[in-house]
């Protein structure tokens, strides 16, 4: 009890700033901070050099058994083994290079076996006497000072040249870190400890926080170029929906109906305007509508392109069922696939079922072909979303599937959904 009660006290400050570290892990799980186990590796083994310290002290002043001596030299050793690796895992965090790490690791491990040496009695590094004191060794006992004075050169030189474009002001913090860390092995050098620990766990701290800081910051970048990408996306929808030469010629129709027939250039205005109106909509959104609605999107298109009298078109409607959602505008670029490139200005039919079994909803689109075009040459028209991405939506909104089949009656687009399917 009493040695928990001591190591609790010497590692207060200690155990405070690390309960920090995993605290903002704790914050940022979600946000996958990277190299977040090489910071909770760090963690880990700084808790165990001070339970080493505590150990080895507590040895030291408990006798002189063999049992004593050997527990005293384990802690040491460990302790001795375990400094340079973890400024090593500093390093390793903005390192994603193997090769580099396997170069890097070469001084962490020349100072584990130096070190390790003193656990099969040898005195290169250091050694306890009969008496449970503890002695230097060789001059090989300085290679932990080495070791954590290139580690400590490496973080800079790579953290700097790492993070130098994010943020030159941010760079001051791996400066500190630096100062910091040589610091600790300054003091270790000098036998003086009852600071290393609290340091070394301050730059760990540090550390977590700076690349916390830039990985958010990286984060936001991506999220504005994502927006920004989006926006363009959007801009090319509309603009590839909206087809130029429809538009026109639909304007024109309404044009010559004003003065013939008022009455039919009515009709044309409000069939245009719920045209337009549909599709700006879906762009604002990408939830789910009734069949209802998306057929009614159809008429409306259908209903423009009729105005156009040298174009003799026929629509069949063969609806078991209506009562299921489905994509915005999912279906009206199929169709103008089917008027455009299946049947083409000669006219024809084009006939739209749906039928529900076993679970599944199945929405057929057919052609009566007629436009010429030999099944090789049938090119479905791309509105924005296109056959393609219609077919994407489809399969990541509500998990159904669309299958496109073309021969020289004409073209069929079969697109089975899962008549209760959850929106995604």
């Amino acid at each position: 009890m009493e040695l928990i009660k001591d190591y609790f006290v010497s590692n207060y400050m200690t155990l405070t700033i690390l309960s920090a570290v995993v605290v903002l892990m704790a914050v940022n799980r979600k946000e996958k901070i990277p190299a977040s186990q090489l910071f909770t590796l760090m963690i880990s083994l700084m808790v165990v050099i001070t339970i080493g310290e505590t150990v080895s002290l507590h040895a030291e002043l408990a006798g002189n058994t063999d049992e004593l001596i050997r527990l005293h030299t384990v802690s040491e050793a460990v302790n001795y083994i375990l400094r340079p690796v973890i400024i090593m895992l500093e390093l390793f965090v903005i390192i994603t290079q193997n090769k580099l790490k396997i170069l890097y690791s070469i001084p962490a491990v020349i100072n584990t076996m130096i070190f390790a040496t003193a656990l099969s009695g040898s005195r290169i590094a250091f050694y306890i006497d009969e008496n449970n004191h503890w002695h230097k060794g060789s001059d090989l006992q300085y290679t932990i000072y080495l070791a954590q004075l290139i580690y400590v050169l490496l973080l800079l030189i790579h953290s700097i040249s790492f993070f130098r474009r994010n943020n030159v002001k941010r760079s001051v913090i791996v400066f500190l870190i630096f100062v910091q860390s040589l610091g600790v092995a300054i003091l270790e050098f000098n036998n003086i400890s009852g600071f290393v620990n609290p340091i070394t766990a301050l730059c760990i701290l540090e550390y977590y926080i700076y690349l916390s800081t830039i990985y958010q910051q990286k984060m936001r970048e991506e999220v504005a170029r994502k927006e920004l990408d989006l926006m363009k996306s959007d801009l090319m929808i509309l603009r590839n929906q909206l087809q130029p030469h429809f538009i026109y010629n639909t304007l024109n129709i309404i044009r010559y109906l004003i003065k013939s027939d008022p009455s039919a250039a009515l009709r044309c205005v409000d069939s245009f305007s719920k045209y337009l109106k549909a599709h700006i909509k879906a762009l604002r959104s990408e939830d789910l509508i009734p069949f209802e609605q998306e057929l009614e999107n159809v008429r409306d298109y259908i209903r423009l392109v009729q105005i156009d009298y040298t174009r003799k078109i026929e629509t069949v409607y063969e609806l078991e069922t209506t009562d299921f959602m489905i994509p915005p505008l999912s279906l009206e670029p199929i169709v103008e696939n089917a008027l455009d490139h299946g049947i083409g200005r000669k006219g024809g039919t084009v006939t739209l079922r749906t039928a529900a079994a076993d679970g599944n909803v199945t929405i057929v689109i057919k052609d009566s072909g007629g436009s010429g075009n030999k099944p090789d040459e049938y090119e479905p028209i791309h509105n924005g979303v296109g056959l393609e991405n219609t077919r994407r939506r489809i399969e990541l909104q509500c998990s159904g599937s669309l299958v496109l089949d073309i021969n020289e009656n004409g073209a069929e687009v079969t697109i089975t959904l899962p008549q209760n399917a959850p929106e995604r």
